[in-house]
Formats: C-alpha cells, sequence, structure tokens
C-alpha cells in the first residue's frame, strides 16, 4: 500500500468548497501486468474502516484492479459526519472524487479508461451524483469522468430533477431492509436514470440485508445517527431543494434549516451482516466490474 496527498480541486458549483489537503491511499494489485483499472472508493458517514473501504481495495486487488480510498474527513479535521451530514458534504467528497480523478489519469500504474468510482452509503450519494449530467456542467469544464459508478446503499431522498447521466455503466447495490437509505428511492432513482436514457444501469436488492451489511454479526443501533430518510427533495439544475411537501424551491441554506425542523429524525439500524451475504454481494460486485472489462 502507498499512501499519497493532494490538494482538493474546487468547482465553480452551489456546493463549492474551500481547497484542503487530503490523503488517500492506493492499493496496487500484486501483479498487475500493465497499468491496472482502478476504483476510486469513497467513504460512508463513519470514515474510513477496515471492514469497509479497506475490504473492498482488498478484494479489488485480489481481482487485479488498483483502489484508492479517499479520505475526505481527517484533512478536514472531522472523524466522522454520523451525527451532523453538514461536517463533510456529498458534495465536498464527490469533488474529492474528482480531484483523485485528475491524479489517477496522469500515474503510469493506472489506465486511464478504466477509472471507476465506489462508495457506501454517504459515498453511495456522491457517487450517483459523480454520474449526473447536469453536474459536470457546475464543474466549469473539468474534461473527465469516470468510466464505472458502484453506488451500495446510497441515500437517495434527494434526486436531480434532471436524471440524465453521462451513460456510463451503474451498479446499485441494495439492502431491502434498510431504514437509513431506503432501497425504495434508489430503485425510483435508478428508474429515472434509465427513462432519461441510461440503460447501462444494474439493481440488485439483498432482501435479508440490512444498512452495512459489511459489518458481520447483529444488527445493532446507531442512536445518533441524523436520518434523512423522510426528506424527499428535487435538484433543480440550479441547485436549489424542490420539497414537494412544501411545493417550494429553497436554497441550500434554506433547506438544511427546514429539513431540521420538520423531516430529519435519530437513529439508524445497521449490520446483521454474514459471511455469505458479504461474499455473495462480493462477488456480484465483481461480476460487475468484469462485464465492463475491468476484471479479467
Amino acid at each position: 500500500m502507498e499512501s499519497v496527498s493532494f490538494d482538493t480541486l474546487t468547482f465553480d458549483h452551489p456546493a463549492a468548497c474551500r481547497p484542503a489537503t487530503l490523503s488517500a491511499s492506493l492499493h496496487l494489485p500484486d501483479r498487475p501486468g500493465g497499468p491496472s483499472a482502478c476504483m476510486v472508493i469513497l467513504t460512508s458517514s463513519a470514515g474510513v474502516q477496515r471492514h469497509r473501504e479497506h475490504y473492498y481495495a482488498d478484494l479489488l486487488n485480489q481481482a487485479g484492479v488498483a483502489a484508492l480510498i479517499v479520505d475526505s474527513f481527517t484533512g478536514r479535521g472531522v472523524r466522522r459526519t454520523v451525527a451532523d451530514q453538514t461536517l463533510v458534504s456529498a458534495a465536498q467528497m464527490e469533488g474529492d472524487a474528482f480531484a483523485a480523478l485528475a491524479l489517477l489519469r496522469h500515474d503510469p500504474r493506472i489506465d486511464p479508461a478504466r477509472i471507476g468510482i465506489m462508495g457506501v452509503s454517504k459515498g453511495g450519494v456522491a457517487t450517483l451524483n459523480a454520474a449526473i449530467a447536469v453536474r459536470q456542467r457546475w464543474r466549469n469544464g473539468f474534461p473527465h469522468l469516470f468510466d464505472l459508478h458502484v453506488a451500495i446503499c446510497p441515500g437517495a431522498t434527494a434526486q436531480h430533477r434532471d436524471a440524465t447521466t453521462h451513460g456510463r455503466p451503474m451498479f446499485l447495490m441494495l439492502a431491502a431492509r434498510d431504514d437509513y437509505t431506503p432501497a425504495e428511492l434508489a430503485i425510483e432513482y435508478a428508474n429515472r436514470m434509465r427513462t432519461a436514457g441510461n440503460e447501462r444501469i444494474k439493481v440488485k436488492v439483498y432482501g435479508a440485508a440490512h444498512h452495512g451489511w459489511e459489518s458481520i454479526g447483529p444488527v445493532f443501533d446507531i442512536k445518533d445517527a441524523e436520518n434523512w430518510s423522510c426528506c424527499r427533495n428535487f435538484i433543480e439544475d440550479d441547485g436549489r431543494h424542490f420539497v414537494p411537501s412544501l411545493g417550494l424551491t429553497l436554497s441550500e441554506p434554506e433547506f438544511q434549516a427546514w429539513a431540521r425542523l420538520h423531516c430529519v429524525t435519530r437513529g439508524a439500524r445497521a449490520g446483521g451482516g454474514t459471511v455469505a451475504l458479504k461474499q455473495r454481494a462480493s462477488a456480484d460486485f465483481i461480476d460487475f466490474l468484469r462485464a465492463h472489462d475491468f476484471v479479467g
């Protein structure tokens, strides 16, 4: 494993953020046999975890794929965002991912035509956002896109009104018993993306799974979790939020304030994973990469 540091890019869009120096760990397969495909891994709101982000990096390396785990939190002085999702936003994580993409495209060990993005939960939100066409316009001419997207239990209460993507392959891996980032919302979003023109979207729902199935053992309560699952809204092309229950369009600060008063709750369940479930989901993930020439 090799550690790298880079400055994040800043983009001219409504969620633009200040530059920050972040750390990321680049995991390379033992015998790549030439430039490797690579997956940029974004974290959940719990931050970089051995059983999750490092697990996926190891899994990718075993399949001959490189992995770059991006830590969006530590460089900003944050340990986790579970109790306050504003400490680091999904938009900031998305910007970090594109900074990582620019970095990787100049690394001779990485195939610049096979760089994907993946993430669990909050990282999954950023992964979906990275696929949305209007957000590329917000990036003010940034020339590169990810070649493939894998979102695991992504939050989808906020969906772009224009769900047009860049048409790159996408895989949404969802948990039927998820009360944190409900599967039905992500299924709806995937269908809207298909209707908008992307036919290369795969969705799989794991019927016995809870949020964070990478944690082997009993289901546990995250009592301080800021839960946005009831805060349905549509993101307009100017970055504002249309709230169906209000019939109004709010700016980002207005929406954050309204949501905390009216729809954000506390608590969620996670874990409950089994070895068999984790192995099955892992095999599905690698099969998806293989189907799109990232493996083999």
